[in-house]
């Protein structure tokens, strides 16, 4: 190995290291660390021309406790990168990696040592860039070598591009720096990506909230960021990064992989024609399904599918909140409302009544192949389910402010005998409780619903400091009888301590039969909003926890968003 090189002077901004190897030569060939520019936690040990085949690899521990990353590589994978990929590198450590390969009929094992830089981050807003810590408070054996993506936004100071979006309304200046990393179980950073490789807040097709994170079905990563979606691998390599169709604007929250290789991605529109004439970009309330090749097959215009002037909720949410004149009662008719507003009430990313106010607010999609529907998350609203010919099957929500021609789609809560449960000024029996401003809304592999409700302006009460809870919710949905029924909740009993009141998740895994649970914005109300996220994973059915992560940003306003199971042998 060459031997390592001083730093005297780096660029500013850079991450200072005592030392820092020259590139490495194995028998391989040459080590290319983060070979995509994006994510500087890989590395690529190339082939040297050499036919190898049915490679494994192992990131070795760096100390005693740590977790091992090992997978094994497909090899079109091989094909794929000229050599064998290496994910799971510790920063600022000379990480030792075996590598196992099949080379004319030999089986061939080779230790590596591969140098990974320090994690480097924007520096916003006069604070010291750092991610959050994460510390294990339990972690059940069956769960060590679970790998975890954070995806976290940085609120404060981070609207410092120049951009700015017209005057009829959008959420283009809806503008936050994602810090985006996979942490093991003993809360040692195994990856991140390079945001500000991506992010740029003075360019329109740079700016927003990296947002919405899954792992596709081939192992890739998809996500969206204010006017672009896309779609990269865990080493960086960009399979599409594209800006959204024209007719529509500002992503955040949401892109979904559904079973039939299409996408669903929570959007706006770039240009919305109202009933009473006036053009407006509007917020957080469109659907749109687009194919690989990204043509939109079709959409979803929740202003014409719900009713966008039910302010029931809208009015726990704060003073800002714009909604009818005082005295004004709402109308059935969305043309008969728009003919009632103020006409000084200002569009934009605002609380508020009617398209061209954040009305609804969508932060989840889920996809039902069962019958080709979606299931919609509107925080400002509730849940939804809706079909392919946008009519609604059924509104998961409190009674309260729907329209005539809503309320046959309202649920019934039931006991477990099936019969209705009694409720007093909002309060029912057998602890059944609605999600109120809930994050995420995603099917189970068991036929269920599970929720995280939020909890902000439950039962349509002022926002608390204190005294409130959290809780992820497990519901059984009779789409026959329109009937709902809570199975499992978990949260109520943390109270303060685990209160999320924005973002969050919960998602059933099956390959461990567990709830996972981020609870991603606690203390987020606090004046330091230096919050401390919790992630758990508990067994199905059960209050039984069996893994308890806890986080501690650094930085005032950053605040989770989600996180997500990553699965390395869907990867490579």
């Amino acid at each position: 190995m060459n031997k390592p090189v001083d730093i005297a002077l780096l660029p500013e901004g850079a991450c200072l290291t005592a030392k820092v190897p020259e590139p490495l030569k194995v028998g391989l060939g040459e080590v290319v660390v983060n070979p995509f520019k994006v994510a500087p936690l890989t590395a690529i040990i190339k082939d040297g021309g050499l036919a190898i085949r049915n490679a494994h690899v192992r990131v070795l521990p760096k100390n005693e406790g740590g977790v091992e990353v090992s997978y094994t590589v497909k090899n079109t994978s091989l094909w794929t990168y000229g050599g064998i990929p290496v994910f799971g590198l510790y920063p600022d450590y000379a990480n030792q990696v075996e590598v196992r390969y099949e080379l004319n009929g030999s089986q061939l094992r080779e230790l590596v040592q591969i140098y990974a830089p320090a994690v480097h981050l924007p520096v916003v807003a006069n604070q010291t860039a750092a991610l959050p810590t994460v510390t294990p408070v339990k972690v059940a054996d069956a769960l060590k070598h679970r790998l975890y993506l954070f995806n976290h936004l940085l609120m404060e100071g981070a609207n410092t591009g120049t951009f700015k979006w017209n005057g009829l309304g959008g959420a283009a200046e809806w503008d936050a720096i994602g810090y985006n990393w996979i942490s093991d179980t003993n809360g040692d950073v195994r990856w991140y990506l390079d945001i500000e490789k991506l992010h740029d807040s003075h360019r329109k097709d740079g700016l927003g909230s990296s947002m919405g994170f899954h792992q596709t079905r081939d192992g890739k990563l998809i996500w969206g960021q204010g006017q672009t979606y896309a779609k990269y691998d865990l080493l960086g390599r960009k399979i599409w990064h594209r800006t959204l169709p024209s007719k529509f604007a500002d992503f955040s929250h949401e892109i979904r992989e559904t079973i039939n290789g299409t996408y669903l991605l929570r959007v706006g529109t770039s240009d919305y024609l109202r009933t009473d004439g006036k053009h407006v970009r509007t917020i957080r309330d469109h659907i749109i399904e687009v194919n690989e090749s990204g043509d939109v097959l079709d959409f979803w215009d929740l202003n014409q599918i719900l009713d966008p002037y039910r302010a029931d909720l809208l009015h726990t949410l704060g003073k800002l909140a714009v909604l009818l004149p005082d005295g004004v009662s709402k109308q059935d008719d969305v043309a008969e409302n728009e003919k009632l507003e103020d006409e000084h009430s200002p569009f934009g990313d605002i609380p508020g009544v009617g398209a061209g106010r954040n009305w609804a607010h969508v932060n989840a999609i889920e996809y039902d192949a069962a019958d080709d529907s979606i299931i919609v998350s509107a925080r400002h609203q509730g849940v939804f389910k809706i079909g392919r010919d946008k009519e609604i099957k059924w509104i998961l929500a409190a009674p309260q402010g729907w329209s005539e021609r809503f309320k046959h789609k309202l649920l019934t809560p039931v006991g477990a005998d099936g019969l209705p449960l009694s409720e007093n000024n909002g309060v029912y029996e057998q602890d059944f409780d609605w999600s109120w401003t809930q994050h995420t809304a995603w099917l189970t592999d068991k036929g269920t619903l599970a929720v995280f409700d939020n909890g902000w302006g439950r039962n349509f009460s002022a926002t608390k400091l204190a005294g409130n809870y959290s809780r992820a919710v497990e519901y059984v949905i009779d789409e026959v009888k329109l009937t709902v029924q809570q199975v499992w909740e978990y949260g109520k009993q943390r109270g303060d301590a685990w209160y999320s009141p924005v973002t969050s998740v919960v998602q059933h895994r099956p390959e461990t039969d567990t709830q996972f649970i981020y609870s991603a914005s606690i203390n987020f109300l606090t004046q330091q909003k230096l919050t401390t996220p919790i992630l758990i994973e508990v067994k199905y059915g059960s209050q039984e926890v069996l893994l308890e992560l806890r986080l501690q940003s650094h930085q005032p306003g950053n605040v989770g968003y989600r996180a997500t199971v990553i699965d390395l042998s869907k990867a490579f």
